[in-house]
């Protein structure tokens, strides 16, 4: 890549820094939850959930790059009795004095204070709060790189939506993120949230297609728009930064989100824990999510038989937003390695980990795509920008060099490929 991370980042940069470790260390992460109805009630930087524990252990962290102090550490309490969460962790840059005592009384409200001053020194800060005892700082910085891309990408919406103020698809992609990123957190029945998830999922199903039809001048009502083959070219093969890049993001974060609470769900369910589960339907046969298609509640539990189903919401974040959705056949075995390594799941276990996709959103041919003379196999329908921080994860992992040169591809246009992909980011992080 040739744009550059700050070297001292400050508010959202250090946000992206801190989580990014917690990333790095196989936790799931959510960032910058916002709940809003009339007018912003409160914004949660970062939301933590340890699939190590059982049931898994959802935790606030509110990170503060500036002046702090008791203050702050009332204000995460009463986050935490809204949202009824049993503990927090305030992450902070800079040191007070009579710190231990500050320390002892926010551990009497179960709030846990990091002090952070060095940042070479973050990954011994913060050790204790996460669950791995070594952090690659590679990860640290290719989940850095990718948090940028998906800011960038969602202010081009926001600064597209401002420039055109006519174009319908803008209000829709904006609405779509926002009920799938915002809204849902702060419903504390799973399955009211995979009902609210559900809602918006079938109200865009064919977002993308609804996209590219404005983009060539078509109705965005038109529900049975398909994506014109010069739009899909430019998109995919091309690598233009246009609307789809934005679309594809936000649809495969509305599958995930549905991915990650349906498997909430069932630990919860197996937990005993009815305060999560519990929900204004009507069980019917023994379907908990009567709302969903059938297809969706057989695959859920089919799933749920899965040995490591636990880490699924983790798994598909790691290929989602670092990997970038694709897998460099000549690497194959190197791949899966890689993806046990930073997703828990053992390679053996990792094909079902990519089928759960396809159990929970059939698609006609499947979710996986090789196209001839490109050694790639990939999502389809993915957002480009990451799956050119994927190429950088190859270029990192695979080479002594850190060169795209020296990756071993074979395949006519598997090279061009990368360099499309992260051209692309490039372009995008330089705006």
């Amino acid at each position: 890549m040739t744009v550059i991370l700050p070297e001292l980042p400050m508010g959202k940069e250090f946000e992206e820094f801190i989580s990014a470790y917690f990333q790095s260390s196989g936790l799931y992460v959510e960032r910058n939850i916002v709940d809003r109805d009339i007018e912003e009630i409160l914004e949660l930087d970062v939301i933590t959930t340890d699939y190590n524990q059982t049931p898994p252990l959802i935790k606030i962290l509110e990170i503060k790059s500036g002046k702090w102090g008791f203050p702050d550490v009332f204000k995460l309490r009463g986050w935490m009795d809204y949202l009824k969460f049993s503990s927090a962790l305030l992450i902070v840059n800079n040191n007070k004095d009579h710190i231990e005592f500050i320390k002892e009384k926010s551990s009497t409200l179960s709030i846990d204070i990091a002090v952070v001053e060095n940042l070479e020194e973050t990954a011994t800060a913060l050790f204790d709060f996460y669950p791995s005892e070594d952090i690659n700082q590679a990860d640290v910085m290719l989940w850095r790189f990718s948090y940028w891309t998906e800011k960038n990408l969602l202010r081009y919406l926001n600064q597209k939506k401002k420039a055109q103020k006519d174009r319908k698809s803008y209000w829709a992609l904006e609405k779509y993120y926002n009920e799938i990123s915002n809204g849902l957190f702060f419903t504390e029945s799973i399955v009211e949230r995979v009902e609210k998830l559900y809602a918006s999922y079938r109200e865009h199903p064919r977002i993308s297609a609804q996209c590219a039809s404005e983009i060539v001048g078509g109705d965005f009502e038109d529900k049975n728009a398909t994506i014109p083959t010069k739009v899909f070219s430019e998109t995919f093969y091309t690598c233009v930064l246009n609307d789809l890049q934005i679309s594809t993001f936000i649809e495969h974060r509305s599958r995930l989100a549905l991915l990650k609470n349906a498997v909430d769900f069932k630990l919860y369910e197996n937990a005993g824990i009815t305060s999560k589960t519990e929900g204004y339907y009507h069980e019917s046969f023994g379907v908990k999510f009567n709302f969903l298609p059938h297809t969706f509640n057989v695959g859920l539990e089919q799933i749920s038989t899965h040995k490591y189903f636990h880490r699924y919401a983790v798994f598909w974040q790691w290929f989602l937003y670092y990997f970038g959705g694709f897998i460099l056949l000549d690497y194959e075995s190197q791949e899966y390695e890689l993806l046990s390594e930073k997703t828990g799941i053992p390679v053996d276990e990792i094909p079902k980990a990519f089928d759960a996709y396809q159990i929970l959103f059939p698609l006609e041919d499947g979710w996986f795509k090789t196209v001839s003379n490109s050694n790639i196999r990939f999502l389809k329908m993915f957002s480009v920008p990451f799956m050119g921080i994927g190429a950088n994860v190859r270029r990192l992992m695979y080479t002594e060099t850190g060169k795209f040169d020296d990756l071993k591809v074979t395949g006519l246009h598997t090279f061009n490929d990368l360099i499309k992909w992260n051209n692309l980011v490039v372009e995008l992080l330089k705006r």
